[in-house]
C-alpha cells in the first residue's frame, strides 16, 4: 500500500551546518520549513572540521603556482595531498576542469568572488549565535596563525599575503620572536608567520548544529529523518522522493553536501561535485598546546584548541565516498604534528568527513537551472563552516529575487 504524500512549504534536503543556516534563514523570513536527513543535524562533514571562520581564505585552489607544484603533491611522502589512483578515471574529468583554472585570470575571479563571500561571514556568524541559547564560549576570537617551517615557504608566503592585502583582509606579519611570543609551543620551530587577528573558530562544530537544530524546532521547523533519492515537477510545487515516502513542496533546497550531485541531476543540471576526503584526530592530553587555530604552512593542517581537546584536522585525499579511511592520512597528520611538537599522547578520537568540492573553488548558491522551484546551497569544499551563514542568507534572498547580481558567479549555469 502507497503512503501518502506529505507536504512542506519548503523543505531544506540536508541538515548539515549549511541546510541549518538555510533553514535559520528562511524561518526568520515567515516560510514554513521543513528539514530533510537520515542522519541527526550536523552528524557529518559539519561535525569534524577544524573549526575555523576562515575569513581570510579568498585564493581558490587552483592557483598558477598549481602546475610547478604537483609533482610533489603527487609524489612526495610529505605531500598533504593523496590521490586514490584507482579511482583515477572517474576523478580525472574533475582534475581536468580543476587544473584548466590554474592560471592567473580564473584565479582572480575566483579570489573576487570568494572575497564578497568570505567579507560578511563572520558578521553573520554573530547574527546567527546571538539568536541562540546556551553558546557560552562557542565562538571565540582569537584570530588564526599560518606559521612557515622552512626560509623558502615564509619566502613564498609573501605572495598570497600581497594578494590578501590587495583585497584588504586584515593580517599581520610575524618574525620567529614574535611567533613564540604569541604561541609558546612554536619557539624554534618556525621562520615567520601570519596572524589574522579577525577569524575566530568554533570550540565544538557539532555543538554548533545541535544548538542551531534546537532553535529552529522550538520555532516550529519540522525535522525529519529520511534520505531524498529524487526530485521531479509537481502540480504547485516539487515532488520529493525519500525512503519513508513521497513529499510535495512549493520549494525546494538542496543543501545535502557530499550527496547533493545526484539531487542536482534530478534537477536538471550536472554540477561536477566530487569529495575531498578530509582527517582529525583529537589529543584529550595537548588541550592547552595552542590557544588559537594554528597551520603550519607546509603541512596544510590546522591545530585548533576545542573543549576539552586538541583537534588536528585537514589534508585533501581523492577517492570514493564509501572507501574506508586510510590510516595513512591519520598516520601523516600524527606523524608530522609530533615531528613538530613531540609527543601528543593517544588520540582520543579519529574521523572521516567528506568535503563537497567544486573545480573552481566556488559553491552554487542559487536556483536550479531547469527544476522551478528548486535551490542550491552545495559544494563549498573547505569553507562549508566558515560560509554557512553566509550562504543561508544569501538563499534566503535568492529564493525572493533580491540576491546581489556578482552571485550569478555561483551559479548552477557556469557548468554547462
Amino acid at each position: 500500500m502507497s503512503q501518502p504524500t506529505q507536504r512542506a512549504e519548503i523543505m531544506v534536503i540536508g541538515a548539515g551546518i549549511v541546510g541549518l543556516a538555510c533553514a535559520w534563514h528562511l524561518q526568520r523570513q515567515g516560510f514554513e520549513v521543513t528539514l530533510v536527513d537520515p542522519e541527526p543535524p550536523g552528524a557529518a562533514a559539519s561535525s569534524g572540521n577544524a573549526g575555523l571562520l576562515a575569513n581570510f581564505a579568498i585564493e581558490p585552489l587552483a592557483h598558477p603556482m598549481l602546475w610547478r607544484e604537483m609533482p610533489h603533491l603527487l609524489l612526495s611522502p610529505h605531500s598533504p595531498f593523496h590521490l586514490r589512483w584507482r579511482h583515477l578515471p572517474g576523478l580525472a574529468p574533475w582534475l581536468w576542469r580543476f587544473m584548466q583554472r590554474a592560471n592567473r585570470r580564473s584565479a582572480t575571479q575566483a579570489t573576487q568572488i570568494l572575497s564578497e563571500l568570505l567579507a560578511p561571514s563572520i558578521d553573520d556568524w554573530r547574527h546567527i549565535i546571538g539568536d541562540l541559547e546556551d553558546t557560552g564560549d562557542l565562538l571565540q576570537q582569537r584570530g588564526s596563525l599560518c606559521f612557515y617551517l622552512s626560509a623558502k615557504g615564509w619566502h613564498e608566503a609573501q605572495a598570497e599575503f600581497t594578494e590578501r592585502e590587495r583585497f584588504g583582509i586584515k593580517q599581520e606579519r610575524l618574525d620567529a620572536r614574535a611567533l613564540a611570543e604569541l604561541e609558546p609551543a612554536l619557539e624554534g620551530l618556525a621562520q615567520g608567520g601570519i596572524l589574522f587577528p579577525d577569524a575566530c573558530h568554533v570550540s565544538d562544530p557539532l555543538t554548533l548544529a545541535q544548538r542551531l537544530a534546537e532553535r529552529l524546532k522550538g520555532r516550529g521547523v519540522q525535522l525529519v529523518r529520511a534520505r531524498a533519492q529524487g526530485l521531479a515537477s509537481h502540480a504547485g510545487g516539487v515532488g520529493i522522493d525519500t525512503d519513508q515516502g513521497p513529499w510535495q513542496a512549493e520549494k525546494v533546497v538542496i543543501a545535502a553536501g557530499a550527496w547533493s550531485r545526484s539531487l542536482a541531476l534530478a534537477a536538471g543540471d550536472r554540477i561536477p561535485l566530487i569529495s575531498e576526503r578530509g582527517y582529525h584526530l583529537e589529543f584529550s592530553a595537548a588541550k592547552e598546546l595552542v590557544s588559537r587555530p594554528c597551520s603550519p604552512g607546509e603541512y596544510a593542517f590546522y591545530l585548533t584548541p576545542m573543549q576539552g581537546r586538541l583537534r588536528i584536522a585537514g589534508t585533501v585525499e581523492l577517492g570514493h565516498n564509501d572507501d574506508p579511511a586510510n590510516p595513512r592520512r591519520l598516520d601523516y597528520i600524527r606523524r608530522h604534528a609530533e615531528s613538530l611538537f613531540g609527543p601528543l599522547g593517544e588520540p582520543s578520537h579519529t574521523w572521516l568527513g567528506l568535503r563537497p568540492s567544486l573545480p573552481d573553488s566556488l559553491p552554487v548558491i542559487g536556483p536550479a537551472s531547469s527544476l522551478p522551484g528548486v535551490g542550491y546551497a552545495f559544494g563549498h569544499g573547505h569553507l562549508g563552516l566558515t560560509l554557512a551563514a553566509t550562504t543561508g542568507r544569501l538563499l534566503a534572498a535568492s529564493i525572493k529575487d533580491e540576491a546581489p547580481d556578482w552571485l550569478k558567479a555561483c551559479s548552477a549555469t557556469r557548468f554547462r
